[in-house]
């Protein structure tokens, strides 16, 4: 049984920026495909909602995972509720820590 992914509100704005970073440096074609990684990414948590690394010493139960070699996705699990909680998506070294922190519930 899948988990619902659920996403902070702020990650619709980490996704623009992400967008328009890559369409100054690299060109629509390459938005794209850095878009498309991440955001299949975040739906194979769904299916696999423990993947990543475990990152408790920034906050408990936080994990994060790379799609592709630039680019985070801060998120945690709720088992009862077979949620995935989505908190960042950073790229390029932004400060997806801070974000996560500041994001949480």
């Amino acid at each position: 049984m899948s988990y619902r992914i659920r996403f902070h509100p702020a990650v619709s704005e980490d996704l623009d920026s992400i967008t328009a970073w890559l369409m100054d440096y690299a060109g629509s074609a390459a938005a794209e495909r850095r878009l498309e990684e991440i955001e299949a990414t975040i739906e194979a948590l769904a299916d696999l909602p423990h993947k990543g690394s475990c990152r408790d010493e920034i906050a408990p139960g936080l994990r994060a995972v790379p799609p592709g070699r630039k680019a985070v996705v801060a998120f945690t699990v709720d088992d009862d509720s077979r949620e995935v909680h989505v908190h960042a998506v950073a790229y390029a070294g932004a400060d997806w820590i801070a974000r996560s922190e500041e994001r949480r519930r």
